[in-house]
């Protein structure tokens, strides 16, 4: 496994336990709950994604709440919710990075933690939003 999916599977798990505890901020960045050792490279981008995502969680909730059809945002699972925080702070803030690839990230790590089909809701919302996001001018 590459350092950014660690990275990412770290920032998921963080956002997960803040979501579900309401974990302090600064805990989140320790990794003391984390299973393995981790390299600088993978805590600096974990905490990238961790700290983008809460800094900005009422647009991309927004965002979120806006993509739903049938459905309560309040009753989103919350691993979803999770990496779908992650996912589209890197869609609109990390321009380097393809959609595609954080797309797929998120489907597969969907696949790994969430439910059996919850990885086809988060590719639908992911992908709702991308289209959302090319078509805000520049």
């Amino acid at each position: 496994m590459g350092n950014r999916r660690k990275a990412r599977i770290l920032a998921f798990q963080a956002l997960y336990s803040w979501e579900i505890s309401s974990t302090e901020m600064e805990d989140l960045f320790q990794y003391d709950w984390a299973k393995e050792d981790l390299t600088d490279d993978v805590k600096v981008f974990a905490s990238f994604l961790i700290k983008g995502a809460i800094d900005n969680l009422p647009e991309i909730d927004q965002l979120i709440k806006d993509s739903l059809r049938n459905w309560d945002f309040a009753r989103l699972e919350k691993v979803s919710l999770a990496i779908l925080r992650m996912s589209i702070y890197a869609l609109m803030y990390q321009k380097d990075i393809p959609p595609k690839v954080v797309i797929d990230e998120a489907v597969e790590i969907t696949k790994e933690f969430g439910t059996d089909d919850s990885y086809r809701f988060v590719n639908g919302i992911l992908d709702n939003i991308k289209k959302k996001i090319d078509e805000q001018p520049s």
